[in-house]
Parts: structure tokens; sequence; C-alpha cells
């Protein structure tokens, strides 16, 4: 996927990507690319019903947002928001910058957001490659996008490179035990792949602490309520959010599988309906070297 960037005048040339050598790493990195494309699909046609799908993602963003220090009109900072979406919430970030920089890997992702007018910059790429100059970022917010990365030392690389000295990233991601009731229900049908696999809390800030940044973390449950499963499948393709990797069920095979889903999940019914519970990883962290 093509990195398009509305650079302001006067900034450094964008960096090359980076390209890896041998046949084994090619073949890798095709595969990696194949993957990012489908996701990439999946959220650009998400594009204009994410926002009123987003409720989770609402909830934390607005969380995560809490932790940001205010900038007086005096500072100049310049703000990246790593995995923008539609840029609902680019206009409460402006609060906290002089300037604002989008990011997604959904072209129609940024197209929405280019609607708002709230940042200046707008690019197109992935998390692990980003085409922007070393050393030129304040502080960088990115909710709820690490998940969808299979490498996150490879995107707290990226966050080291762009920072400036003493820059921080303020960051949350799905961590294991993540839709515990959606993954336990369909663990009575099949052995198939329906959901993320989430690294654990562990494992993500030492990924962080390993590219040299001091962090700070905070882990939270957050729960959200559904009428039935349909209701649930439908949340997550309004939010680009139904891509499995290794899914391979269809037909009426599936059709039957779904039912025995649906019958597995009632086990969790409560008052308010089916519950989805979701295990939040935020971290705070400065790059110290």
């Amino acid at each position: 996927m093509s990195a398009i960037v509305a650079m302001d005048a006067g900034a450094a040339d964008v960096l090359p990507l980076p390209v890896k050598a041998g046949a084994e790493n090619r073949v890798h990195a095709k595969k990696q690319a194949g993957a990012k494309n489908i996701v990439s699909r999946h959220f650009d046609k998400a594009a204009q019903s994410y926002q009123s799908g987003a409720r989770l993602q609402q909830q934390v963003a607005a969380d995560l947002l809490a932790l940001l220090p205010e900038v007086t009109p005096q500072q100049q900072k310049r703000l990246l928001d790593m995995g923008c979406g539609p840029g609902w919430l680019h206009p409460k970030l402006k609060n906290y910058c002089s300037e604002l920089w989008a990011a997604d890997l959904s072209a129609q992702m940024l197209a929405e957001a280019k609607t708002l007018n709230q940042a200046s910059c707008f690019i197109e790429a992935d998390a692990t490659a980003l085409p922007i100059p070393a050393n030129c970022i304040d502080s960088i917010f990115s909710s709820l996008m690490l998940q969808w990365c299979p490498k996150p030392a490879d995107v707290f690389a990226e966050f080291h490179r762009v920072l400036k000295d003493n820059g921080c990233f303020y960051l949350s991601t799905l961590v294991t035990d993540s839709m515990a009731e959606f993954r336990q229900s369909w663990a009575q049908v099949d052995n198939h792949a329906h959901q993320l696999k989430f690294l654990s809390a562990a494992q993500v800030l030492a990924a962080a602490s390993a590219q040299g940044f001091v962090c700070q973390s905070d882990i939270r449950t957050y729960q959200l309520f559904y009428p039935d499963v349909q209701s649930l499948a439908r949340s997550f393709k309004q939010i680009g959010a139904n891509y499995v990797a290794g899914r391979s069920d269809s037909g009426l095979g599936g059709k039957k599988r779904w039912l025995q889903f649906a019958k597995a999940y009632e086990q969790f019914r409560t008052e308010q309906g089916l519950p989805l519970s979701y295990q939040v990883l935020k971290i705070v962290a400065r790059k110290s070297r």
C-alpha cells in the first residue's frame, strides 16, 4: 500500500520505506503486506459507519485523552494521531497540540478525517513504516490500533524514531482475556480462529521498554452489552473489525456453526443483554534514549 503524505511546507524529505533482503524475507513481507491490505479494505468499507458503532473506541479514547497534558498557546507541540480512523476525536485532540498530524492505514478513513479539517497533515501508512522524518514529533496518541499489528516492537521502534527526545506516546490496546465470552462460546462449537490473538500486557510493555521507553501503565475492563449475537456481529462490521486471519467458515456448515455459537453465548446473558468484555491496557511512555 503506497504512502501518501501531505507534509507542511519546509518539512524534511519523507524517509524511504525499509525493504528486507532475501527470498525468505520477501515471502514473509508479501504475506504481511497481503494481510495489511485486507485489514485496510475492511476499514475502508467501515469509514462512514465507524462512529455509529464505535462505542468501545469512544469510551477508551476519552479515558486515554484524559491522560494528555494540555498545552498553552505559547507552546509549539506537534501531535501525531496514529490510527486516527475517521478523525472524530480531532476537535478534542486540537486542545493538546499546536499542530495535529493524522495517520491511518485506511485511505477511506483518512478521507473522512479530512472532511473535519482539523489536522494539517494526513498520512496513509503502516504504523511500522511511517514516512515521517526522525525526531520531529512531540507526542503520539494511538487508541485501539496496536492490536492490529502482529509485531508491537516494530511499531514502538517507529515511535521511538519519530519522537523527539523526551517525547511521549499515549496508547491503548486490547490484551489477553479480551472478548472472553466470545472466545468461550466459539470453543463449544469448533476450534477455528474467530477473533484476533491478543498479547499479554507484559508482552506489550516489554516490547516498548526494549525500544527505550520508560512506561507507566494501567489495565481496565470495559464491557458492552448486546440484545443478541447478530447485533454483536453487526457492531464488528460497522467499525471494520470483522477480519480474522485464518478464518474460513462459510456456507450451510458455517450457518449451522453460527446457530450453535448463538446458543452457547446465551449462558452469559444478563438483565442488560449479552456481554462482551475487553481488557484494555493504557500506556504513557517517555522516550529515554
